[in-house]
């Protein structure tokens, strides 16, 4: 009987994380100290000369970019398939490489094999398992039924598939929070703990 109960036990193959790893309504306008309402125009300036400046690296870095990648292709068919410096007048770029891809869908095999041939796609390209993703709300909604069906895989497969998922605050968190907190300071405290996402922008 033991035996039994031991065998029918679930695994739960959606672990919880055990240790760390942090709604967006504009709301009403304040009228802050004066060194805060300072601090917010210079943080204004400085956001829009740093995009500025942005705009003027992008065209930089696309110039050393063009000549980078031209220079490396040359160099990885002499064998060399590694990073380079490249120098300027005073300073110098690093043409990083890295044994990695951004994400390929299907339309992107159909071209890379219709360019370059069936055997260079099969020998070049792999299925990104990392990159699977689950549908939250489908998974919420059918939680029971989804560890059921996943109980006819092996159990060392199973208690390994996935990594350990994280908590979040529920949603309204934070409103719900003021019926626990029995000052601002702990509210304030109760907010961060939570993670509650906060930024200026």
């Amino acid at each position: 009987m033991a035996k039994a109960s031991a065998k029918t036990k679930k695994i739960d193959p959606f672990k919880t994380k055990k240790t760390k790893t942090e709604s967006n309504d504009a709301g009403d306008t304040l009228s802050p100290p004066a060194e805060v309402a300072e601090a917010i125009d210079a943080f204004r300036e400085a956001q829009d000369q740093a995009k500025h400046f942005e705009g003027e690296a992008t065209i930089h870095k696309n110039t050393i970019l063009g000549y980078s990648e031209n220079e490396y292709v040359k160099r990885l068919l002499s064998g060399k398939n590694n990073s380079f410096k490249v120098l300027g007048e005073e300073t110098m770029v690093t043409y990083v490489v890295m044994d990695a891809s951004a994400g390929l869908t299907d339309e992107d095999i159909e071209d890379f094999t219709n360019n370059f041939g069936a055997k260079a796609a099969e020998d070049l390209i792999v299925r990104d398992f990392a990159s699977i993703k689950f549908d939250a709300k489908v998974l919420e909604a059918n939680y029971e039924a989804v560890v059921e069906a996943l109980q006819a895989l092996p159990a060392d497969v199973l208690e390994n598939l996935f990594k350990p998922m994280l908590y979040k605050a529920r949603p309204g968190a934070a409103e719900g929070a003021k019926h626990y907190a029995k000052k601002a300071d702990d509210l304030l405290d109760m907010l961060k703990a939570l993670r509650i996402k906060n930024y200026i922008r």
